[in-house]
């Protein structure tokens, strides 16, 4: 017998032995005389047993849940008939339709009739989907299919009569005009809301690697955190806000797709998942300080036994980041530039782009806008003598040093920074600044460095932003300004430059700042690329009520998470109104916090702002794998669409 293979999977663990040769060719001549049976079959007319579906079945087109079989079906509307389509032979319907049905039919015309009311319609199509952590089955139409209701309760009856599912088969209302039925599908058939499903979701692929080390369970990372290496694979039962060097990580805590820890994964290029029972699952805690490999799939994550795993390489040469220090008046965000980034920082830069496009586009962005270049940061760290603390602080770096003697040595230096008062002339301009536009006198602070925002490094939630209030007391512009200088020298940011080998002395603080919105209605992020279905149309949203964080959630609220597509390019999506709903905000009922209208509109600005940037920005991507990572908010009254940043998506 060969050697095990440990193989852990959180929605169905197995274990696998290595056979030899001999043995292996028995079980290949086994499987072809199978293939005379339902598996060697490209379609059928029914489903007789799970067995059956599990043969035809294969991972949705769409990956957005964890633990999903999907089998796609074809009813013709001419000849009465029903065809389960065989995964394992077609992806698309469009293929099997050419193969069995219509040899010369075009893609572009089956799509627009076969996705449509219109009553020339020749076949209605769906996906059975098994939801595994619900252990149901549910009957999905694409998102832009407008199948009418009177269609989609026929086509339920076909299935669920010619299915070992019967009338356990739900429909999955996946998007708003199917929820807008539910009162009366719900007198028919079974119905499945996209949260529930969410809420029951066990697993969760983050940023899907391999890589090899050992595994570590660790109960407190802030006190264990200098027992960690870089060859660890660490399992947490929490969002780390600081993330040591490692191999790979694994959660019990879900993430939204621009949360810290999400963004480091990308960056970083090493495996990241979140199963909730990570910390329960004995086979799992038995491999604890194992050597093993990981690898996170879309829907399950592997640990294989490993022989050896290697260290990683250091890179210990630095990389200087360009900066220009002669620019020393404040800036107005019509005057920035391309070339803004060497003195303003990147998120300031490309908040001037976005000024631009906004004044040729429907969306606002922030009034009252300007920025402190990095002229100001540099004499107030010379003045108040943090240049000193930081120079020691460099003279140190080839020496080994205790998490607990760097956090105090960067705490030397903010606080030197805060201490400090903030030179008079530049708090006079800035007031003068505010004081031309009376309507906004609370104002918003926000970090604009060298290290930040930048291709190749997100450095995403590293540094901080702070409102400031005209004439207030308490909160005072001079205190808004220095706590963000002094942000550059986190504990978190520090370790991620460090990370990434940034020449911390060639980092620079600006500021941007901008009028702030302490009542808005929804605020929210995007990325302009579909996470789960790879080069396709499709842009990923969260969203929520108010000012909740919608990259880290509070304990127990969820966000909205849906897709959303442009309509004003010639493809399926045309004049369509297309929103692919994964979940929905806990804070409004379970029901979306934008309309189906403010959504469309968001789709298209979005796709304005994405085409000028794949236009100007360096990359080998395609379209549809260039994305962008855009924040939001719609302001209280009007909703009236502001983005506030964008910064190119790292992945």
């Amino acid at each position: 017998m060969g050697l095990l293979q440990l193989v852990v999977s959180p929605l169905d663990k197995k274990y696998s032995t290595k056979t030899p040769m001999l043995e292996r060719l028995i079980l290949f001549f086994f499987l072809f005389l199978l293939s005379t049976s339902i598996c060697g079959q490209t379609s059928a007319g029914t489903l007789d047993s799970k067995a059956d579906f599990d043969d035809f079945s294969g991972l949705p087109l769409v990956k957005k849940y964890g633990g999903v079989s999907a089998l796609k079906l074809l009813y013709d509307l001419k000849d009465k008939q029903v065809y389960y389509i065989n995964s394992k032979y077609f992806k698309y319907h469009h293929e099997f339709c050419g193969f069995r049905l219509e040899p010369n039919v075009q893609l572009e015309q089956f799509n627009r009739i076969n996705y449509s009311n219109d009553p020339r319609r020749k076949y209605l199509l769906a996906n059975i989907n098994y939801y595994r952590s619900l252990g149901i089955y549910a009957l999905e139409i694409s998102p832009v299919d407008l199948m009418t209701e009177e269609d989609l309760v026929f086509l339920w009856n076909v299935v669920s009569k010619s299915t070992f599912i019967k009338t356990d088969l739900h429909i999955l209302l996946n998007n708003t005009r199917l929820q807008s039925m539910s009162s009366s599908l719900s007198q028919t058939v079974p119905l499945l809301n996209p949260s529930d499903i969410y809420r029951n979701l066990s697993y969760q692929a983050i940023s899907k690697y391999k890589s090899c080390g050992i595994l570590h369970f660790i109960d407190d990372l802030k006190q264990q955190q200098d027992e960690i290496n870089p060859m660890d694979i660490i399992v947490l039962n929490e969002t780390p806000l600081v993330l040591p060097q490692v191999a790979g990580i694994l959660v019990n805590e879900f993430q939204t797709p621009l949360s810290h820890l999400t963004i480091l994964g990308q960056n970083r290029k090493i495996p990241v998942s979140a199963y909730k029972s990570a910390f329960k699952d004995s086979t799992l805690l038995q491999l604890n300080g194992q050597k093993v490999c990981y690898t996170v799939m879309s829907d399950t994550f592997k640990l294989e036994e490993a022989k050896k795993i290697k260290a990683p390489k250091s890179n210990k040469r630095k990389t200087a980041l360009k900066f220009d220090l002669d620019v020393d008046s404040l800036i107005s965000i019509e005057n920035l530039n391309e070339k803004s980034y060497k003195y303003t920082g990147h998120k300031a830069c490309n908040f001037g782009t976005l000024y631009q496009l906004s004044q040729i586009h429907e969306f606002k962005v922030p009034e009252s806008a300007f920025v402190i270049p990095f002229h100001f940061y540099n004499e107030h760290v010379n003045t108040c003598q943090a240049n000193q603390l930081i120079e020691d602080l460099r003279t140190r770096e080839n020496q080994i040093i205790r998490n607990d003697s760097l956090k105090l040595l960067l705490g030397n230096i903010r606080e030197a920074i805060k201490s400090a008062p903030v030179d008079s002339v530049l708090l006079k301009s800035i007031t003068d600044k505010v004081m031309r536009n009376p309507e906004f006198t609370r104002m918003r602070f926000r970090s604009s460095t060298n290290a930040e925002d930048a291709k190749g490094f997100s450095g995403a939630g590293l540094y901080t932003s702070k409102t400031g209030i005209l004439n207030d007391d308490k909160k005072t512009f001079e205190k808004a300004i220095k706590k963000v200088w002094a942000s550059l020298w986190s504990f978190e940011a520090y370790s991620e430059r460090e990370y990434y080998n940034i020449a911390h002395e060639s980092v620079y603080m600006g500021i941007l700042v901008h009028r702030s919105f302490p009542h808005e209605e929804v605020n929210g992020v995007a990325i302009t690329k579909n996470l789960y279905r790879p080069e396709s149309s499709g842009f990923v949203v969260n969203a929520q009520l108010g000012n909740e964080n919608v990259v880290k959630p509070s304990q127990g609220i969820t966000n909205d998470q849906f897709i959303c597509y442009p309509n004003d390019t010639e493809n399926m999506y045309k004049d369509k109104n297309t929103i692919n709903i994964i979940t929905q905000s806990s804070l409004n009922d379970d029901q979306l916090v934008m309309t189906e209208a403010e959504i469309q509109f968001l789709a298209n600005q979005l796709e304005a702002i994405k085409k000028y940037f794949i236009r100007n920005t360096y990359t080998p991507k395609s379209y549809f794998d260039f994305g962008l990572d855009v924040e939001f908010k719609l302001d209280r009254g009007n909703r009236d669409l502001y983005i506030k940043q964008v910064r190119v998506y790292n992945d």
